[in-house]
């Protein structure tokens, strides 16, 4: 299976975004924006923890790390990212 450019860069930004949760204003996020909006504008990142309460950083979503997962094998799991116990 070929993986496209464009699906790279998305899977660059994921990655990213689970391991350092860059700021949706960060050096990252300006010269990222366009894989950035494209990953957040199909479910892939998301700055929403839950309700309606929104964070200043970008995370992956679980549609995320499972596209991850069915694109490239990437297994994350989710559980594993627990800094302060919410999910």
């Amino acid at each position: 299976m070929s993986v496209s450019t464009t699906d790279k860069r998305l899977s660059d930004v994921i990655l990213e975004a689970y391991r350092r949760r860059f700021t949706v204003q960060s050096d990252y996020s300006r010269s990222n924006a366009e894989y950035i909006a494209m990953a957040a504008s199909i479910g892939l990142i998301s700055t929403r923890l839950y309700g309606n309460v929104y964070s200043r950083e970008w995370r992956p979503t679980v549609k995320g790390l499972l596209w991850l997962e069915d694109t490239f094998s990437i297994h994350i799991d989710p559980e594993e990212d627990s800094d302060d116990g919410n999910h």
